[in-house]
């Protein structure tokens, strides 16, 4: 055979290449393998944080980072942490403005929902410090097994949670306020939601607040050293039951000045088998309930109201203004103490009484009073499908009035108390000829639900379905304990449900892929639809919802129109391109009365929207 030396460049090639006859062809689809390998790797790396297109970006637990904190640590503001279901260990501090959500939950019955966050007993299971510049939301997630569910500092979003298994399932210390609502708190070792010292506005809404070993919502009104903006606290639309001692208690605090500079707005609550009061006025720090009924000076304006089945409806409130409500079958008193010195604003109005062991003592009782009048309400409350007193599914929701019931028509759209100021600041919404006595309107849901917040202005990938809630009446479901940690066990240990739910198979996803993609919502026109609250007095601070379409990051609202002292807007989120939050210092310093004004948005590409005639001060 003939032989012959390499005539050509491409012979050397294929003989020398690593010592064998390997194609250039091949080296070059080599090379760019190569290439590509690291290219993949580099964007699995980079598609832990998807771009939203609207200023965040999307994490998911465990597919991107294997725990919340992780995840939370890499995240920056406005991002969203969507979780997986499973049992997450875990003490978790979340210091900026994220969006921690849970990948599916139950809106209806938060004591379904999969996704947990177990703080193995420590101080807080989630922990937000001070100084946050914008709310974090938190929304989805079974919460339990610390000193403190979570522990606030700062203002923030709390929604569609359980909550179980704490010492106090939500505390509020001063410097934090928010949102708070459609949830769920279920047999707190002390109390279920405890405010501290607060100086910022916060609302409690739609929440189901069940079985606490001592209060529902304890209130301890400490004197500020600085004087703050008056705060306002709004508590409304909430089933408040079977708590130890008082469905809300709010506690004086020895020191100057007598008045805190707190006002709080309750309202359309359901307060029922509350073993001392439904709502009870303490002094001198005393958290025990004892019926010592405090003159408390604070500002507490309560009404549309049931309180059902209690020691004592009401004990206390030296400037508490009640009036719409229904008192029936109070074991010891209807109510006792509601008086302040001459001229106080206490009052009790438009109440019916029903089957209490004393209706009234001690109580200044004015106009649209009815005593011994059977409301006749649809149903007596009941245990639920599980047939078990103290469980998650009682059912207290026959508690609202038949259609013949003598308490329709019998309230009052706005009460005005002895000082002048009109309760509310704009009047009662209702049907027929008046508002109704009570917590519900004949044939009014339940639960008025908010739309869930959104946490972004995009479409979401296939696995993140977020929940829109139409109002829906809430009733108990037959199968509320099947899958979280059975409401039954009272005030649950640390180990007692350490593996009650079962990590879905989802936990160990692989990261996502490349072709994982976040489809752009179109641009939608600007446009404000409502606001909530709709007024406010002067001198209080309140946080505004702006609900519409089209809201773009860093929009700005102002108000217009108006006459004297012109608003002062304090803070501005855009939640999402459906919600803005408001923070507003409320001003009007008399000389023109009731002042009305216009809200405007602004985008900053000079969109503007208008809601006229959107928002009412009174003087203070």
């Amino acid at each position: 055979m003939e032989t012959r030396e390499p005539n050509s460049r491409m012979d050397a090639e294929k003989k020398n290449f690593l010592g064998m006859p390997i194609d250039p062809k091949i080296v070059v689809l080599l090379f760019l393998t190569l290439i590509a390998v690291l290219v993949v790797a580099v964007g699995a790396k980079a598609v832990a944080m998807l771009d939203l297109g609207g200023g965040g970006h999307l994490i998911r637990v465990p597919g991107n980072y294997s725990t919340i904190q992780a995840a939370i640590n890499a995240a920056g503001s406005g991002d969203i942490i969507q979780v997986q279901p499973g049992v997450y260990n875990e003490s978790l501090t979340i210091n900026k403005p994220v969006s921690l959500v849970a990948d599916s939950f139950d809106p209806i019955d938060p004591s379904k929902n999969i996704t947990v966050i177990d703080g193995g007993g420590q101080a807080a299971t989630i922990t937000i410090p001070a100084g946050l510049p914008q709310m974090p939301v938190i929304q989805g997630f079974v919460i339990r097994n610390s000193t403190d569910g979570i522990l606030a500092y700062s203002d923030f979003i709390v929604e569609y949670n359980f909550f179980y298994s704490a010492t106090n399932l939500m505390s509020y210390q001063q410097g934090s306020g928010g949102i708070n609502r459609n949830n769920v708190y279920f047999q707190a070792g002390s109390n279920a939601i405890r405010l501290d010292n607060m100086d910022r506005p916060l609302m409690i809404e739609n929440n189901r607040i069940l079985y606490s070993a001592a209060d529902g919502i304890e209130i301890s009104l400490q004197k500020a050293t600085t004087p703050f903006a008056t705060a306002m606290i709004d508590i409304r639309n909430n089933m408040i039951v079977g708590n130890g001692e008082d469905g809300i208690q709010l506690i004086q605090h020895p020191g100057t000045p007598e008045d805190s500079n707190r006002r709080f707005m309750i309202a359309g609550n359901l307060f029922a088998n509350n073993r001392k009061a439904g709502l009870g006025f303490m002094p001198n720090a005393n958290t025990l309930e004892d019926y010592s009924g405090a003159a408390l000076a604070e500002a507490v304006r309560a009404f549309n109201n049931t309180f059902y089945g209690n020691d004592y409806s009401i004990s206390g409130g030296g400037n508490l203004v009640t009036f719409n409500n229904i008192i029936a079958n109070s074991l010891t008193r209807g109510v006792w103490k509601v008086q302040g010195p001459a001229g106080s604003n206490a009052v009790v109005a438009y109440t019916l009484f029903h089957n209490n062991s004393v209706h009234a003592e001690q109580s200044n009782l004015a106009t649209g009073v009815i005593m011994d009048v059977d409301p006749l309400f649809v149903a007596a409350p009941n245990a639920g499908p599980d047939g078990t007193w103290g469980t998650v599914d009682d059912d207290f929701s026959g508690l609202v009035l038949q259609v013949n019931s003598p308490a329709v028509d019998k309230g009052v759209p706005q009460f005005v108390a002895n000082n002048g100021e009109a309760v509310p600041p704009s009047p009662i919404v209702f049907a027929g000829a008046a508002p109704d006595l009570g917590w519900r309107e004949v044939g009014a849901p339940i639960f008025m639900t908010p739309v869930a917040t959104f946490i972004s202005p995009i479409t979401p990938p296939a696995t993140f379905t977020p929940v829109l809630l139409t109002p829906v009446p809430l009733t108990p479901s037959p199968t509320v304990t099947a899958t979280v940690a059975s409401p039954t066990v009272a005030a649950a240990s640390a180990t007692a449900t350490a593996t009650t739910i079962v990590p879905s198979a989802t936990l160990t996803s692989a990261p996502l892929s490349p072709t994982a993609s976040l489809t752009a919502t179109p641009t939608l026109q600007l446009a404000i639809q409502s606001i909530n609250p709709i007024g406010a007095q002067a001198n209080t601070t309140v946080i505004i919802t702006i609900s519409g379409s089209g809201f773009q990051n860093g929009a700005t609202v102002t108000f217009e129109g108006g006459q004297g002292l012109q608003q002062e807007v304090t803070a501005v989120q855009v939640v999402n391109s459906n919600t803005i939050m408001v923070t507003v210092n409320a001003r009007n310093d008399g000389s023109s009365g009731t002042q009305v004004w216009d809200v405007r948005v602004t985008n900053p590409d000079q969109s503007t929207a208008v809601l006229l005639d959107a928002f009412t001060v009174t003087p203070g």
